[in-house]
């Protein structure tokens, strides 16, 4: 009740308020305060999970001095990142929105920490058809959807060699569709 009349600041390391606060709505002004290299203290606005993947993605993928090597490993596991994020996000929003108890949906997320299953839940609400997500990926966003699923996935493990800075377009779009889902 203080809150509306008085201004609150919270400080945690913990996810799940900020978490909380985005998946109900709550109209509020989050910050990061880091410490930047010689101890600078940097203080940005908060975003999401998934967009500060995204954020990190663009910025390894823009970044000149680092390793083609390294970037073409890193980069798409960013982007994997965010995909999963914002199925957790999604997630999270659905199932405990209809009434599912919060410690049954963490449950669910551990126990499907994979990229296809996430997108599953997210896709079917069905943790067993994601055998379908390629296909339904590509359905519903279009084949450049789907191959960013797909060179996201696997450039995590692996590496890839394509265009990464357009790799990281494309996952923002999808990533803002998934996240409309919800």
């Amino acid at each position: 009740m203080i809150a509306r009349t008085r201004q609150v600041i919270v400080l945690t390391h913990d996810d799940r308020l900020p978490e909380a606060v985005r998946r109900m709505g709550i109209p509020a002004r989050m910050l990061e305060v880091s410490r930047k290299e010689g101890s600078v203290v940097a203080v940005l606005e908060s975003s999401d999970p998934a967009h500060r993947a995204l954020e990190d993605a663009f910025a390894l993928a823009k970044t000149t001095e680092l390793p083609p090597v390294a970037a073409a490993r890193v980069v798409p596991g960013l982007l994997r990142l965010a995909i999963e994020a914002a199925c957790t996000d999604v997630v999270r929003r659905r199932r405990i929105g209809r009434g599912e108890p919060h410690a049954e949906v963490e449950r669910l997320l551990s126990d499907n920490l994979k990229l296809t299953p996430r997108l599953s839940l997210v896709l079917f609400d069905d943790i067993d058809r994601a055998g379908d997500v390629p296909a339904a990926i590509e359905a519903r966003f279009g084949r450049s959807k789907r191959e960013v699923y797909q060179r996201a996935n696997k450039g995590a493990h692996h590496g890839d060699a394509g265009d990464l800075l357009g790799l990281a377009r494309n996952c923002e779009q999808f990533v803002d569709g998934l996240l409309a889902l919800s």
